[in-house]
């Protein structure tokens, strides 16, 4: 049996199983394995060589690195599902201080006031979601107010944790990332594409020189195909171009 090794965002994580495992019963000679991460360090990963036959990224911005710098196969890129940035609380820890003590985070505002500490976002340097969720708080005009009180996290999985533990009092991160915490986290509000960032799209290409190149163009094509679809929506994802 031969193999291929997908490079995929963090937030694929569950959903990238099932259709690996799906993408397996139709072409059983091929095995699918995994390397998740943030999109930044995965990128960086595939410039220094990592032997990878597939990236599939949380924005267009690492793919369009990679294409500029010939390292993908840029007549096998697609797009193949789109998201939406929430922001969430613990489900079970209600905020500290004023005004706000023992009452739930109510919205985007919040953030800014003294009872929010600390909130957990992704590095906007090398993760998509850290950057949508500073498009989103400039755009709101919380941005400065709520740097001081940032937790960045490595990947928006790391960032997800934070809330999910309690450790912050708010977060923000992909809404298909909170529904896997669905009993420790809540969705308090979502951003709204367009207008608060420009819409969250996922990308997926072959990489040039990959150590499988049929089977890592089959599973792209594989990817747009009705049975991948149904497991990303299953997921929560939106059909491309949605988010």
């Amino acid at each position: 049996m031969s193999e291929i090794l997908v490079s995929a965002a963090a937030s694929l994580t569950e959903a990238f199983g099932e259709i690996g495992r799906a993408f397996t019963r139709e072409n059983p000679s091929v095995r699918v394995r995994y390397n998740f991460a943030s999109s930044g360090a995965l990128l960086q990963q595939i410039r220094q060589g990592a032997p990878v036959d597939v990236f599939a990224s949380a924005a267009a911005r690492e793919m369009d690195a990679l294409a500029r710098a010939g390292h993908i196969e840029t007549n096998m890129r697609i797009i193949f599902a789109g998201n939406r940035l929430a922001l969430i609380a613990p489900a079970r820890s209600p905020l500290r201080g004023s005004p706000l003590r023992g009452s739930p985070l109510r919205g985007w505002a919040d953030l800014a006031t003294p009872a929010v500490r600390r909130i957990a976002i992704s590095n906007p340097d090398s993760v998509p979601s850290g950057r949508y969720a500073r498009e989103t708080l400039q755009k709101r005009g919380l941005w400065s107010a709520v740097l001081p009180k940032a937790v960045l996290g490595e990947n928006v999985r790391q960032t997800l944790t934070y809330v999910a533990g309690g450790d912050v009092d708010a977060g923000i991160v992909f809404a298909t990332d909170a529904r896997t915490e669905g009993r420790r986290v809540r969705i308090v509000a979502t951003a709204t594409p367009g207008r608060d960032h420009a819409p969250i799209i996922y990308p997926a290409a072959v990489v040039r020189g990959a150590p499988n190149p049929p089977a890592a163009r089959r599973f792209v094509r594989f990817l747009r195909g009705a049975a991948a679809q149904r497991v990303l929506a299953r997921h929560g994802f939106l059909p491309a171009g949605k988010g």
